[in-house]
């Protein structure tokens, strides 16, 4: 592979086109006039790529699947993408300038590489693939997307550049993003290999993308391979998730990424089964995971929390709120206060939620999920599938320890004084058993009816102002109080009854002063995504234990 000679530049040459555009605007380096082509355009998909490359760089844009640019001799490929302070670090940044701020960037979207290549033929070694040579040395442009709406394609001219990094990933890494790619290559051989005619190929190759979707760690295909109404077939690109271009993010900007470095080590003791079975910590592909989940299901399936406090050498009493997860955490074997600091499920985007069932198989509980962010529902222009929560679900995976309550773990009954009642769960506690652990991606069609439903009521809700506080009432038609001596209510968002996605506010406060969200003059406490606990209870039954 080779470039032109306008793609070739010193490590001097790019330090200084560089250097002298952070801190300036898009539209302030747009010497090429990109964002001419902006006008009567609202959206033009890579602008700041655009101008980055054609005016930063100075070279034309092609469309070859081969690496962007050299630097003294070394292929690079070149990225712009957005970064912007989460949400809910807003009040902390506040007066922040500099490395101070930066240090609280994110990412705002994954890393789109190159297109997962389909004809003429498969590619079969990682080491020559398109991909691996797209992205084995990153020259990534840092601009802050300064923005919690989509803005139409002029705007990206006020963004301002802030940084750049070049990113090699190490040896683990490698080896992770290899067996993503194999993946994708080993599904894919077998059609090549038995359909010969492209139609027919094509055909079979619907709907491919979601099928591997729950094995892929640290890149996905999207978007879709489908057929589109005008006949053509939707292709797929390999994207680096969200999570782990976060991860790269924030390595850079702390100048480090041995804060994100919380990683699983090699087994000690009563994890010689592990090491038996020729498992390694930290884990390179999902098959490892499950198969580590496995061993561990071997180790304590069935154990009480009682067994596990003496097994696991766990101080906290057995009845807090905690304890399972702590169980967990020690059997990972992991320094930090919860699985998903581990660095392997940050960059894989893998959450680890705890769930407590009954002996019939009933969950305890509904699922704590994602804060929502009112700016984008009230969009009239956005669309579903660029929603922040229609990604969340669809680039997260689930990782669920189980247990299962034993004891009488009933909440207080009548005549039941409060002392009694925490005699009576901390008695019963311990014979809660560790059930094993089940992992689970959430499906099309779940996110297509379920969540898109509730974004649509939610939406509608807000938009057509049928937005109202509902207070709660006694039997006598009284508002009831809460302890904090507020009343007790919520918007009228979707609830729980009749959604499996829903709507429940957030906060230790329950009192009026900690009511800081507001919607339509509405004031309630901030709000989450919430999932049902009777939709987990009927999806873990239909799931195996790993």
């Amino acid at each position: 592979m080779a470039v032109t000679e306008d793609r070739k530049f010193t490590k001097a040459q790019v330090l200084a086109k560089l250097t002298g555009a952070i801190g300036k605007t898009l539209g302030e380096v747009d010497c090429s006039k990109q964002f001419d082509r902006t006008i009567g355009k609202p959206k033009i998909t890579g602008i700041a790529g655009d101008v980055i490359e054609q005016s930063v760089f100075g070279y034309k844009k092609d469309a070859k699947q081969e690496c962007d640019i050299e630097i003294d001799g070394v292929l690079t490929e070149l990225k712009t993408t957005g970064v912007r302070i989460p949400k809910r670090d807003l009040k902390k940044v506040q007066g922040m300038v500099g490395s101070s701020y930066n240090n609280h960037l994110g990412a705002k979207e994954g890393i789109s590489i190159t297109g997962v290549t389909l004809s003429p033929s498969i590619q079969l070694d990682f080491m020559t693939s398109h991909f691996w040579e797209k992205s084995e040395r990153l020259l990534i442009v840092f601009y802050e997307y300064n923005s919690y709406k989509s803005v139409p394609a002029s705007d990206y001219a006020k963004f301002r550049i802030i940084d750049y990094c070049y990113n090699t990933f190490s040896d683990e890494d490698r080896n992770k993003l290899c067996k993503d790619w194999e993946l994708v290559r080993d599904y894919l051989q077998p059609i090549y290999n038995n359909f010969k005619e492209e139609d027919e190929r094509n055909a079979k190759l619907v709907g491919f993308t979601h099928v591997l979707r729950p094995q892929l760690l640290f890149i996905e295909l999207v978007p879709s391979f489908k057929k589109l109404e005008s006949g053509s077939y939707q292709k797929p690109r390999y994207r680096l998730k969200k999570s782990y271009v976060d991860y790269i993010v924030k390595g850079h900007f702390h100048n480090t990424r041995k804060h994100l470095e919380i990683s699983l080590k090699d087994s000690k003791k009563k994890y010689k089964v592990v090491k038996e079975q020729g498992l390694r910590k930290p884990f390179g592909s999902f098959a490892e995971l499950d198969a580590r989940c496995h061993a561990l299901n071997v180790l304590y399936k069935g154990h009480t929390l009682a067994q596990l406090k003496d097994e696991l050498g766990i101080e906290t009493a057995m009845s807090t709120k905690d304890f399972t997860s702590k169980c967990i955490l020690k059997m990972f074997d992991a320094d930090c206060s919860r699985l998903n600091k581990i660095s392997e499920f940050v960059k894989a985007g893998i959450v680890c939620k705890t769930i407590t069932i009954t002996p019939d198989g009933k969950r305890t509980e509904d699922m704590k999920l994602q804060h929502i962010d009112f700016d984008e529902w009230t969009q009239e222009d956005i669309e579903f599938s660029e929603s922040e929560v229609c990604l969340y679900f669809w680039e997260h995976s689930f990782l669920c320890p189980v247990f299962c309550e034993r004891g009488d773990m009933a909440p207080a009954r009548k005549g039941e004084t409060p002392e009694q009642h925490k005699e009576r769960i901390a008695r019963e506690a311990p014979k809660t058993t560790f059930e094993g652990f089940k992992r689970f991606f959430f499906d099309e069609e779940f996110i297509e009816k379920d969540v898109k439903s509730t974004w649509d009521k939610s939406r509608d809700l807000i938009r057509e102002k049928e937005l109202v506080w509902e207070f709660e009432l006694d039997e006598s038609g009284n508002k009831k109080k809460n302890k904090s001596g507020s009343y007790k209510g919520s918007p009228n968002f979707p609830k729980s009854k009749d959604f499996n996605v829903f709507f429940r506010g957030g906060s230790d406060d329950s009192s009026d002063e900690a009511r800081i969200e507001i919607v339509n003059d509405i004031h309630m406490l901030p709000q989450f995504f919430w999932l049902k606990g009777t939709y987990i209870a009927d999806k873990l039954k239909t799931i195996d234990y790993l």
